[in-house]
């Protein structure tokens, strides 16, 4: 069983401090609120501030609960290919498709904003048969329809795609060696 669980990066720390400067930020904002008070100007801070700690302190415990959950990014074992939901979602929620119904993996880059430059993004899609396609709402995918994938064997569907990170704890090539143990074909078009 190969699983991949994606490590905390310096970005991640940074986010969260960030979100922390913001929730003092907001304390600070109900205790001018609060000493101002009966006036307008407190009731506003006061609304303003609670409205902070809320936003800021559910996005920490988010953040704070997604890095230390260490819940895994994709499992592949015997049976089924399973890509977890993020933390506080249910496993209940995770996307598995069987190996049987894997017709074939897809590793492909798309341009994605990250801050003011666009960067290429890897992709890794797990394509389902024609069959299990039928049984899932997801409709085709325009971003791989787009690449020509007719000499691909399965459904262009998005579904079923993670996108590769380098702060995986496990690498890419280990991952297609298992896909490749499995018999399922692959194919690379980052170059399309």
């Amino acid at each position: 069983m190969t699983v991949v669980r994606r490590r905390t990066a310096a970005q991640d720390v940074a986010a969260a401090a960030g979100v922390t400067v913001l929730l003092a930020v907001s304390v600070a904002f109900v205790a001018g609120g609060a000493w101002g008070l009966p006036a307008f100007g407190g009731v506003l801070f006061l609304i303003v501030g609670a409205s902070g700690i809320a936003l800021f302190g559910g996005r920490l415990v988010l953040s704070v609960g997604r890095a230390a959950s260490r819940r895994p990014v994709l499992e592949l074992d015997e049976r089924e290919v399973r890509l977890p939901a993020a933390w506080p979602r249910s496993r209940a929620d995770d996307r598995r498709l069987a190996w049987p119904e894997v017709a074939s993996v897809v590793l492909w880059s798309q341009a994605a904003p990250r801050g003011r430059r666009l960067r290429s993004v890897e992709q890794l899609t797990f394509l389902p048969t024609p069959e299990r396609a039928e049984g899932s709402s997801p409709p085709p995918s325009v971003e791989l329809l787009a690449m020509g994938l007719d000499d691909v064997p399965g459904v262009a569907t998005l579904h079923w795609s993670i996108e590769v990170s380098p702060g995986w704890d496990t690498d890419l090539a280990t991952i297609l060696a298992e896909i490749h143990r499995r018999g399922v074909p692959t194919a690379d078009v980052q170059s399309r």
